[in-house]
């Protein structure tokens, strides 16, 4: 609990940022992807923050849970070790640090009990315990410890009234000023009250002087005798009216009573002025003895003048004889009233002890959260919640733990409210005894899983189930944990349920609306359908059906149940209200698997065949062949989306494939066929003991994992799926342990594998199964031609992700042959995401394929190209030729033709660089390889123009010339033949090379008969 004690005005004011460190812990799953990686387990002893035991170092008798005064950190008494501790949170009990050992430096009293801690109320790292005798305190945080003065020691000396004649079980502290007072309550355990009472120490004056508050004489009539159980301080007001508050047992006229009583302003105790004794009563008439612990709870707004409203407290008692409850108290009354928070009948109340009590809120909004027990099953820790200060709900879940070892057998439970309690209902419980721990609701009470502290230990992990369930044992008890955020809890111990076999299993119904644990050996199940928050055990089991023991079984959905037996199928559809066996004639049924679309069952026997059920399990199919390899406990599973292609390995080995919807269904055995692709990839699947099997979601074909329980085994098989191709990889083995359990989250582009190694836990995230994207072909040539792709992601900069790039001839299928570069081994495999190819053929259509190989295989992304044409060059007899002159104003311009052309290119224009678009005189897409320019061009001017070739498959570079036009003036030249052009003729129409001949030869005897007409002009 967290006692109200603030005592001088602080304004405490809790960041943001404090609140959800709280709540902050070190995700225990490593990020890393295609490569094994642990997930830290529940850590055990210093290194693992104490979460849960060590073998043979077991936690025990957890008794006290403290807020420092800002509520940074949690503090907590327990037993570690049989030796008692004060541990230290920061993370709101989700892990611990040790800050006091009982032992050589600090030794506590001969009990080794601390009784009492409480925090101060202004300085944060200011600490107080009280092991009976001795009054301890930090001054940062828990570092280093000092022993306050003695009580006893000073008692013998300094008191006029006796010495006390019990042991300092409550603490409390105020602040006046800058002086520290320490209050402490003493109490006679097992026997009727002696001479104890209240007692004050001046921490800050010199020699730490006592003075004792005397409870039993400082009042009209004294008591014969007294036990102090609590001592609270006014928390709002101390400094003004230096009010205390003491829970107190007495003897006075011989019989013993418990009161509430109070002494303010320096006064007496019992001042009818200010607050008169208030006794506390069973069912509001007996009087009650034998008290144990008591704890007064005060709200936020306590105020102690007797007008306000607000003079008003709760108290829990616990005793040994049945009279605990929860009782409510109002200032200067004279009896509190039994609010019996388990009921109230007849006018007897149920009888039920309470060790602790904790809120938050005023006096109008409290929410409070109460510890304790039912004497009827002492051993039992329970608890309690109210949200209207009178009435209690009791949880439904409880924590875990039994009776503690200290004094009276019964189940002591402690609780803390979390800061947002009120609103959250998120809160810690503390037990003792067989399976104590630390527990955390955010449910305001209503269920209770453990976080830290835990008695039990993990020595193995056996089995998991769904994102995330695990169950480890400790070889008496086992423990399913739940995953969830990077946060653990505990959500089933098997000291809580009844089971026969040999250990429990998890499973997980494939929508995810149900987690069930089965007896494995037994015959019962449990179902849950809020996550793992509570199990119910199922109506019925299998021996309602004639079954004898759970060892196969699988979930189909939330009602539905299948376990395996002889040639029998166990099944039910109401979630064990009625079993039925059904015939499936397999063997031993070893394994079930439910297609994607939930619409298809198959068994698997040790017969190595399968049998399929299409209404959910009510009637099977006639066995299949069986596969080659005899296996006895075979393992089958689905493809990912098909309700007819599954997969099947076994014990003794190899992987198989069966499809139901073939014309002829017929297992095919993975990984016997050469590839069709010629790389070097390994092809078979080399699984020698399959345990494990699993298949993903992937993009480009299919995806299969199977693990591999084989000692020189690589691990984990992968096989990559296209059409009828398997590609074998394998991810080698974690560790030097063997693999046990293999269970798959699909996910698109990242599958995600659980997987037991040893006493290990593994997760491996496949970020590969999917093709290597965005290939593009880029630098293309008439010989080579360069590829780039985008790199897999997989989000780990261990990992180096090696390529493989081939080329096919896109019309024979085959290879081609290439160069590599200094970036690729002699394989054709890359670390790079490009690679350039040459050697090719020109104008030749390929298939580049890019796939990653390394450290799995992807799919394959593709891309198909042409390499260019050869060009035109020089030599194909251009017209006009590149540089010539006095080309005609309206020019023909003519090329050698291509074999394999389907048309040419051509562009004229002014522009050199061709550029300008302004510039450009004409563009044409011709089937000749001639054209005559259809307008007439400037004289004396410069014209540039440009041609390439189309091919069915490519496009040539383009080849550049240029001429100059005939000045306007220019006297008569000779004109020379031009070189013999190689026209291409069509067919199809009046040839038009006829014109063409025609218009040259029109030309050239215009020039003779200019010629000749100026070589006879006469002079």
């Amino acid at each position: 609990m967290f006692k109200t004690k603030i005592s001088k005005v602080l304004g405490v004011v809790l960041t943001a940022a404090m609140v959800l460190s709280m709540f902050t812990v070190a995700t225990p799953v490593a990020a890393a992807n295609q490569d094994w990686s642990k997930i830290s387990l529940p850590g055990s002893g210093a290194t693992g923050g104490y979460v849960v035991s060590t073998p043979r170092v077991r936690f025990d008798n957890i008794g006290i849970l403290e807020w420092n005064a800002d509520k940074s950190a949690i503090y907590a008494t327990a037993e570690y070790d049989g030796v008692m501790c004060v541990f230290k949170s920061t993370n709101s009990g989700r892990s611990w640090k040790m800050v006091f050992e009982d032992g050589d430096v600090y030794t506590l009293a001969a009990s080794g009990r601390i009784f009492d801690m409480v925090a101060s109320s202004v300085n944060a790292n200011e600490i107080y315990f009280t092991d009976g005798h001795d009054i301890f305190t930090t001054k940062d945080g828990g570092a280093t410890w000092n022993k306050m003065s003695n009580l006893y020691t000073y008692a013998a000396s300094n008191f006029v009234t006796a010495i006390p004649d019990g042991i300092i079980v409550t603490l409390d502290t105020a602040v006046v000023g800058a002086t520290k007072y320490v209050f402490a309550g003493t109490a006679s355990l097992g026997v009727a009250p002696g001479d104890n009472g209240v007692y004050m120490c001046q921490e800050t004056a010199f020699g730490m002087p006592w003075t004792d508050l005397d409870v039993i004489n400082q009042r009209e009539a004294a008591w014969d005798g007294c036990n102090v159980w609590d001592v609270v301080v006014d928390p709002t007001d101390f400094a003004t009216k230096q009010g205390v508050i003491a829970v107190a047992e007495d003897t006075a006229l011989g019989a013993e009573a418990t009161y509430i009583t109070a002494k303010y302003f320096g006064n007496q105790w019992n001042m009818p002025s200010t607050c008169i004794d208030t006794a506390v009563e069973e069912n509001n008439t007996d009087s009650i003895t034998g008290i144990y612990h008591a704890e007064l709870w005060l709200p936020s707004d306590f105020n102690s003048n007797i007008a306000s409203g607000k003079f008003q407290g709760w108290l829990a008692l616990q005793t040994s004889g049945g009279q605990g409850d929860v009782y409510l108290w109002y200032g200067n009354t004279l009896t509190t009233i039994d609010l019996n928070v388990r009921g109230y009948s007849a006018g007897v109340g149920t009888a039920t002890e309470v060790t602790d009590i904790d809120g938050i809120g005023g006096i109008a909004d409290a929410r409070l959260i109460i510890g304790g027990y039912n004497i009827a099953a002492a051993s039992a820790p329970l608890t309690w919640y109210s949200s209207d200060r009178l009435t209690f709900s009791a949880n439904v879940k409880a924590p875990t733990g039994a009776a503690s070892s200290w004094g009276l057998s019964v189940a002591t439970v402690t609780v803390l409210a979390l800061p947002d309690f009120a609103t959250s209902g998120k809160a810690l419980a503390g037990t003792a005894g067989y399976d104590c721990g630390v527990s955390y609701t955010a449910d305001f009470g209503k269920t209770w899983n453990q976080i830290s502290m835990m008695r039990q230990a993990i020595v193995t992990v056996e089995n998991i189930a769904g994102n995330l369930f695990i169950v480890t044992s400790d070889y008496a008890e086992q423990s399913l944990w739940r995953l969830n955020g990077g946060v653990y809890e505990r959500v089933l111990s098997t000291t809580s349920i009844t089971e026969t076999g040999t250990t429990i299993d998890v499973a997980v119904s494939p929508a995810g609306d149900a987690v069930f644990v089965a007896d494995i050996g037994g015959t019962t199940i449990w179902r849950s359908l809020d996550n793992g928050q509570t199990f119910a055990q199922q109506v019925s089991s299998i021996t309602t059906a004639d079954g004898t023991a759970i060892n196969s079984w699988f979930v189909s959905n939330a009602n539905t149940l299948l376990v395996g037996g002889d040639n029998v199928v166990y099944q039910t559809s109401t979630n064990g209200v009625l079993w039925f066996a059904r015939p499936c004639v397999i063997g031993t049924i070893t394994s079930f698997a439910v297609s994607t679309d939930g619409s298809v069952l198959v068994a698997a026997g040790s017969d190595s065949t399968i049998s399929k059920s299409v209404d959910g399990g009510v009637t099977w199919s006639t066995a299949t062949a069986p596969t080659t390899v005899t296996s006895s406990v075979p393992v089958v599973t689905f493809q990912n989306g098909s309700n007819s292609v599954v997969y099947l390995t076994g014990d003794n080995g190899h992987v198989y494939k069966y499809d139901f919807a073939a014309t002829t269904p017929a297992w095919k055995e993975l990984g016997t066929a050469t590839p069709v692709t010629d790389f070097d990839w390994a092809a078979t699947s080399a699984v020698v003991n399959g345990v494990g099997i699993f298949s993903g979601i992937a993009s480009g074909g299919s995806v299969l994992y199977v693990l591999d329980a084989n000692a020189v085994a690589d691990g984990l098989s992968r096989f990559t799926m296209v059409g009828t191709t398997s590609y074998a990889g394998s991810v080698a083995t974690p560790g030097t342990a063997v693999g046990t359990k293999l269970i798959g989250i699909a996910a698109p582009g990242a599958n995600m594998l659980y997987g037991i190694f040893g006493a290990e836990l593994y997760v491996y995230t496949d970020k590969m199964a999917v093709p290597v994207a965005n290939v593009q072909i880029t630098k293309i040539t008439t010989t080579s031609l360069t590829v780039t792709w985008d790199a897999l992601n997989v989000d780990n900069s261990n990992i180096e992700v090696m390529y493989y790039v081939y080329i096919t001839d896109a019309a024979t299928g085959a290879k081609v042959a290439y160069m590599t570069t200094s970036a690729f081994t002699s394989d054709g495999t890359t670390v790079g995401t490009s690679f350039k190819i040459n050697d090719l053929d020109v104008d030749t259509v390929y298939q580049v394929s890019v796939w990653a190989v390394d450290p799995v295989m992807s799919f394959v992304g593709t891309a198909s190209v042409s390499t260019q044409p050869d060009r035109p060059d020089y030599t194909v007899n251009l017209m006009p030729t590149n540089g010539a002159i006095n080309i005609p104003i309206k020019p023909v311009f003519a090329w050698d033709s291509v074999a394999t052309a389907v048309s040419y290119d051509l562009i004229l224009s002014t522009d050199p660089t061709f550029a300008d678009a302004t510039k450009v005189l004409a563009t044409k897409s011709l089937t000749t390889n001639y054209w005559a320019y259809d307008g007439t061009l400037t004289n004396s001017t410069s014209y540039y123009w440009r041609v390439r070739i189309n091919t069915a498959n490519s496009t040539s570079e383009w080849f550049p010339a240029v001429f100059t036009t005939v000045k306007a003036d220019a006297a008569p030249v000779e004109v020379n033949n031009p070189p013999a052009i190689t026209l291409t003729v069509p067919q199809a129409e009046t040839p038009v090379y006829i014109w063409l001949i025609v218009a040259v030869g029109a030309i050239l005897t215009l020039a003779v008969i200019v010629l000749i007409v100026r070589t006879r002009r006469v002079v």
